[in-house]
């Protein structure tokens, strides 16, 4: 019976998918070889075929590299690969804070391959993009969803749909990129809705895998390492994770920072750092609000994520 409603899903994810991303025709689309942007890179080479970028810290091991090759190869795209260096994610870090008024050190990580990325796309002469934002949120592709029950992650979908932010439209609009972003269109998030939470978390050969329907519908029409990758954030498969031991402050300064905000590594610190050199201080509760426990910032009273310093759950 299972395989018979995933057979019904799949002919309705291809043909939502399908004419959703048509009607997106950007000129490129930053592609990291996951399952959520080798769909897009799948679907639009039927139709306008971008050129496709791939960006990774230079001089570490980035899996993207292999894996975006690999589809980009697949389906005759253009693969330019952009490598960061440190100073390059240095000046990035900054203006990341700045574009999305945070230091959540994951948040930051990963936006800054998004940033280089946004940035060369923009040095290189083009004006729109593909990203494959909000896959994850709406097929469970996060593996601490795997632990709740089906209701509960059916309501976690429900209410993330609805206030939703993804770091790469600001940050791509603030270089004047047109960012689109498929999965986001109402169209697919309805059909996401529509479709029960067994059938995004399932186990295949004795492994649970999130967006389980995602990737049964792309089975045929994806290289199988892809289609059955597991999920990397973002920091793990560009290499952007070595941040985390390179971004520090001095003994003194870490000292003054964790007067003001629980710190839990040097680089949090580096980001507070900027960010108060940004914004001058962290923004008090208003009328209505909680107070995050970590940083003192104002949580609306229906979320249960400090924006500011990613504190969760509040």
């Amino acid at each position: 019976m299972k395989q018979k409603v995933l057979e019904v899903f799949k002919v309705e994810i291809l043909r939502a998918l399908d004419e959703v991303v048509k009607s997106y025709p950007a000129e490129a689309l930053l592609l990291s070889g996951g399952l959520d942007t080798s769909i897009i890179a799948c679907l639009a080479s039927r139709h306008f075929k971008p050129k496709t970028l791939t960006v990774c810290f230079s001089g570490v091991e980035a899996p993207d590299l292999k894996y975006a090759k690999l589809v980009a190869e697949q389906f005759n795209l253009e693969n330019y690969v952009k490598l960061f260096s440190f100073k390059e994610a240095s000046e990035a870090a900054r203006q990341v804070v700045r574009i999305i008024g945070s230091f959540d050190p994951m948040e930051i990580r990963n936006d800054i391959t998004i940033y280089v990325g946004m940035q060369w796309l923009k040095e290189h002469g083009f004006h729109s993009v593909l990203t494959g934002d909000g896959a994850d949120e709406l097929f469970a592709g996060y593996s601490f969803l795997f632990k709740l029950t089906p209701h509960e992650v059916d309501e976690w979908i429900r209410r993330v749909s609805e206030r939703w932010f993804f770091a790469a439209k600001p940050i791509g609009e603030s270089f004047g990129l047109k960012v689109y972003q498929p999965f986001t269109d109402k169209r697919v998030v309805e059909l996401a809705l529509s479709i029960p939470a067994e059938y995004k978390i399932a186990s295949r050969l004795g492994v649970t895998y999130g967006k389980y329907v995602l990737r049964f519908a792309f089975e045929e029409l994806l290289p199988a390492e892809v289609v059955w990758r597991e999920k990397h954030p973002v920091e793990v498969g560009s290499g952007s994770i070595m941040l985390s031991q390179m971004f520090r402050v001095p003994t003194e300064e870490y000292d003054r920072l964790s007067k003001l905000v629980k710190l839990s590594s040097q680089e949090e610190a580096y980001y507070l750092k900027l960010y108060l050199e940004e914004f001058g201080s962290i923004p008090k509760p208003k009328a209505g609000e909680k107070t995050c426990p970590k940083c003192g910032a104002g949580v609306p009273a229906n979320c249960n994520y400090c924006r500011i310093c990613g504190a969760y759950p509040v």
